[in-house]
């Protein structure tokens, strides 16, 4: 359900044509479209949360129904639904004290009578749309205008003639808000607000109340009733709202209105100005309470931008200089100077305090040799009994391919041999020579291929030459699985022979000479320090974490650390580069931006 907005042209056609049927005790009227409901008007008595039950089985084509009163009441429940050209009507009504005929016959009035509601609600929805744009115009010229105000007193005037020249009203006035209470700053004509009054006082008091309401106040004279029609539900109006309208409208009518129109103009949540107008009967029709929303807005807008384009000159440099002053010595004198004091004690403590240089990067181990195994041949991995992180020995077998058919191919080849030697002697004893010459040159191709076949043999397994540390490959994963001439299966690394690869920024590069001696700290031997040597720098700067690092080499001071090294394992290495004192070594990154930076601009 949407919040209730007023219509006041569907009220009172709804009073003129239902409200004075016979046996009509209370009739609640809602009206849609695209599926959101509004209560236009609610009169006489109805039975509670029944509207959840109709809304939710709308149907414009099935018209009307009627059943009767549960719980012990007496009457009928009728609910009328109608689709109108883009606005839907549910009408829902009780009846009682009426015979089954009489019944009928008020239905049929009800049903014949629909259609002046509907125009009714067509004309209050297009009059709303006209409201919105009336004040939407009035607000734009108002906030083209508000840049020229030079101050608040003739932003007041500029509303004031937009106003009137829009509305018409009888009075127009404009109450600033000084520490939430409303002062009046103008009114129309000029005259009165310096001095107190009744009209002054009342005016104040309507801002009071729209401060209180938060939203456009219309007021307007109590509506008296024909005594057969029915009466608004009590219960439909906040008790709080009509009290301050009944109040507002006392104060308008003091003022010699019939009518007015407050509007609260906030800028966020806090509340900037109010506008009165005051019309007399018959005066102001166009101006409703979408318009009047939408024309408060665009006031707290203008009120923004009058502000923003001309601050008050000597508040503005009164601010200015207070902020300065509380910026840079606080609220008292002291602290600035026992800061400053501080300060200097600990900029002259530093510059004689002898303080390490020793930038620490990023490092990990890498085996200095290494060597990949691959496969001699195509064909199937047989055995691979060693994993990632094992150590093997001199003599271990790594690696082995399927040599079953190069046996048999050998057994075949070493045949071939000997039936063509057993062939050769029979063709020399014949003295067949050109027989002799064909079997010598097959001799040759066995021969060759018998070479061939045992070279492969030969490299179908491969052990290891050296102790080394598997480093790589997954040949272990691969045992029975086909693999082809060249494929790397297994990589090694010489046990023992390791170094440090480490990535110092850009800004360290020019102070780090080769021979510079560090520490090598790893994550898995937190309470070893090892000692390292920068050895190399590398020429390929790669950006790690957003800074330009280059690569350097750093050897083990000792030639086989206690620690039991494995390639990759990852650290901090920290390189010393001499004795400073503290106040260089703190201000080191700061002093060479400057000096950059002054170079740069120089």
């Amino acid at each position: 359900m949407t919040a209730p907005l007023t219509m006041p042209l569907f009220e009172r056609a709804l009073r003129r044509h239902l409200a004075v049927l016979p046996g009509l005790k209370g009739v609640q009227a809602f009206l849609g479209e695209a599926g959101d409901w509004t209560e236009a008007a609610r009169l006489g008595d109805l039975p509670m949360q029944v509207h959840r039950r109709v809304l939710a089985g709308f149907d414009p084509d099935a018209g009307g129904s009627v059943e009767a009163m549960g719980e012990g009441q007496d009457g009928w429940l009728a609910t009328y639904m109608v689709g109108g050209p883009g606005l839907d009507l549910v009408l829902i009504l009780r009846l009682a004290g009426i015979s089954p005929g009489d019944l009928q016959t008020t239905l049929n009035a009800i049903e014949a009578r629909t259609g002046w509601l509907l125009v009714a609600a067509l004309k209050d929805r297009e009059e709303a749309g006209e409201s919105r744009a009336l004040g939407g115009a009035v607000g734009a010229q108002v906030l083209i205008e508000a840049a020229r105000a030079r101050n608040r007193r003739l932003l007041a005037d500029q509303w004031i003639a937009r106003l009137e020249g829009s509305f018409q009203p009888a009075l127009t006035g404009v109450c600033w808000l000084r520490a939430d209470t409303p002062t009046l700053a103008a009114i129309s004509g000029g005259g009165g607000i310096e001095r107190p009054s009744d009209a002054r006082q009342a005016m104040e008091g309507l801002a009071s109340l729209a401060l209180r309401h938060r939203t456009p106040m219309l007021t307007a004279p109590a509506e008296t009733l024909a005594p057969e029609g029915l009466t608004e539900d009590p219960g439909r109006e906040d008790p709080l709202t009509a009290r301050l309208l009944d109040e507002a409208q006392v104060l308008v009518e003091r003022l010699g209105g019939a009518r007015g129109l407050i509007l609260p103009v906030w800028q966020g949540d806090k509340a900037g100005a109010v506008v009165i107008l005051i019309f007399a009967e018959g005066e102001g029709q166009g101006l409703r309470a979408e318009g009047a929303e939408t024309l408060s807005g665009l006031l707290g807008e203008a009120l923004t931008i009058q502000a923003r384009a001309h601050p008050a000159p000597l508040r503005r440099l009164g601010n200015f200089i207070t902020g300065l002053v509380v910026g840079l010595f606080g609220k008292t004198a002291w602290k600035l100077k026992l800061a400053l004091l501080l300060l200097a004690a600990a900029a002259t403590a530093a510059a004689f305090i002898p303080a390490e240089v020793a930038p620490s990067f990023t490092a990990r181990v890498e085996a200095r040799e290494r060597q990949v195994v691959s496969a001699p041949f195509d064909g199937f991995l047989a055995r691979a009994p060693y994993q990632l992180g094992d150590r093997v020995e001199p003599g271990a077998l790594l690696v082995s391919m399927e040599d079953a058919d190069l046996r048999l191919r050998l057994n075949q080849i070493r045949a071939r041999l000997a039936e063509i030697d057993s062939e050769a002697a029979t063709a020399r004893a014949q003295r067949d020579t050109a027989q002799v010459r064909l079997l010598e040159a097959q001799r040759q191709q066995s021969e060759v291929d018998l070479g061939l076949t045992e070279r492969q043999l030969e490299l179908a397994s491969f052990t290891a030459p050296s102790e080394a540390v598997v480093v790589g490959g997954d040949a272990w994963r691969r045992v029975g699985d086909r693999v082809r001439l060249g494929e790397p299966l297994m990589e090694l690394a010489t046990s023992g022979a390791f170094r440090v690869l480490a990535f110092v920024d850009e800004d360290w590069i020019s102070d780090l000479p080769v021979g510079t001696p560090g520490t090598m700290l790893l994550t898995a031997y937190p309470d070893q320090p090892l000692e390292v040597t920068l050895a190399a720098m590398g020429g390929r700067p790669e950006m790690r974490e957003g800074v330009n690092s280059f690569p350097v080499w750093l050897d083990f001071t000792e030639a086989t650390p206690d620690a039991n090294l494995l390639d990759g394992m990852r650290g901090v290495a920290r390189l010393e580069l001499g004795e400073t004192s503290a106040l260089k070594a703190w201000t080191r990154g700061a002093a060479r931006w400057f000096r950059r930076t002054l170079w740069r601009w120089s």
